[in-house]
């Protein structure tokens, strides 16, 4: 037994055509969003058949009245089982504006503004959880950083143990090698392939290009992933997808 997946971190509604011409082409039977409008539920429901599950983040204040974005799971023609939202920064009931602050030149939400949630369900007998953990300055590893990275690994390794594993997918905001990355590789295992340095696409991102491997598929020893694999064209990060398997 295999479920194939697709990870996205999918800014907002600016992407959707994009996006929808991946899906439809790939056909992933799980679909893991970050940056998720909660209005955009309908049109990814419609693309694939199945009913949402939804954990809001923070309101963003650019986009007028419907303006929730936060992490979204969906499974393609069923429902999920099982599912949980576990915050491990704010809570749901006091979803706030997103603040922005401008560091070392740069313009960037404010972390302290956004909740952090880990958002799970079961899909074919496996536990699958995604996530978007705080943005930092130029990639930097910064100790509110690394807190909320300790937060999740406790809530993440406390899923694995009880479903029997786990795959914890999302943006990390953490580039591969540096303390915060290295944290979470420290209790998961790293299924992104070595060969691939950056999951910023920087023909899409404000940016540009930027040698960060933010985006990650991590997972748990009885787990094992295939054909893990990085699709640019698709977001301003690029679209992760593999199929997973036990071992």
């Amino acid at each position: 037994m295999s479920l194939s997946i697709a990870s996205i971190n999918i800014e907002r509604s600016r992407h959707l055509p994009r996006v929808a011409a991946f899906i439809e082409r790939e056909r992933p039977q799980l679909l893991c969003l970050q940056e998720l409008c909660e209005r955009d539920i309908p049109f990814f429901e419609a693309l694939m058949g199945g009913t949402m599950a939804f954990a809001p983040m923070a309101r963003y204040p650019e986009d007028g009245p419907a303006n929730v974005v936060g992490v979204g799971l969906l499974a393609r023609g069923e429902q999920l089982a099982e599912v949980s939202a576990e915050y491990y920064s704010g809570s749901p009931e006091r979803i706030q504006e997103m603040a922005f602050v401008t560091l070392e030149g740069r313009r960037m939400a404010d972390p302290l503004s956004i909740a952090e949630v880990m958002l799970s369900a079961t899909v074919e007998g496996f536990r699958i959880a995604v996530t978007h953990l705080n943005v930092t300055p130029l990639g930097t590893s910064t100790p509110y950083q690394r807190e909320s990275a300790g937060k999740l690994i406790a809530l993440a390794q406390a899923q694995a143990t009880e479903a029997g594993g786990l795959l914890l997918t999302g943006d990390f905001n953490a580039p591969r090698g540096r303390a915060t990355f290295d944290l979470i590789a420290e209790h998961f295992i790293d299924g992104v392939p070595g060969h691939y340095t950056s999951s910023i696409d920087g023909s899409l991102h404000r940016a540009g290009e930027i040698p960060f491997m933010v985006d990650g598929l991590f997972h748990t020893p009885g787990y094992r992933l295939e054909d893990a694999r990085l699709t640019t064209g698709v977001s301003d990060h690029c679209a992760l997808s593999c199929r997973l398997r036990k071992a």
